[in-house]
């Protein structure tokens, strides 16, 4: 079985967050992404926690199936989510400084908007 690793989100959160009948507001649920045999191999969640404000909560690739699209399929995916519900920004939260999953982000259009948060326009 691969690993995926998200230090943005503990799996005990992630169970709650599955568990919570029609969601918590703002909540846009999980995105998974498998491969053509069933196994995961990338999760992505977010929401729109405040009006016009989507916010990507955890985007995590197994090692094994980064640099082949899942990454931003999954952000495509989430992102198509936010701007559904009126988000016109996106932001995320890095859980490190530097995080190695800023290269990635800046390569998507995000910028600064502190050390360890960043955001892009969805228009």
């Amino acid at each position: 079985m691969r690993r995926l690793i998200s230090a943005q989100c503990a799996l005990p959160r992630i169970r709650a967050e599955i568990e919570i009948p029609g969601g918590a507001p703002g909540w846009l649920g999980w995105l998974v992404a498998t491969d053509t045999e069933g196994a995961v191999v990338g999760v992505a969640a977010g929401g729109v926690p405040v009006p016009g404000e989507g916010e990507v909560y955890a985007l995590a690739v197994a090692d094994g199936s980064r640099r082949h699209g899942v990454g931003t399929a999954l952000l495509a995916a989430a992102t198509d989510r936010m701007r559904s519900y009126g988000a016109h920004d996106q932001r995320v939260e890095l859980p490190a400084d530097p995080d190695p999953a800023l290269p990635f982000y800046t390569h998507m259009g995000f910028g600064p908007l502190s050390p360890r948060r960043i955001s892009r326009s969805l228009f």
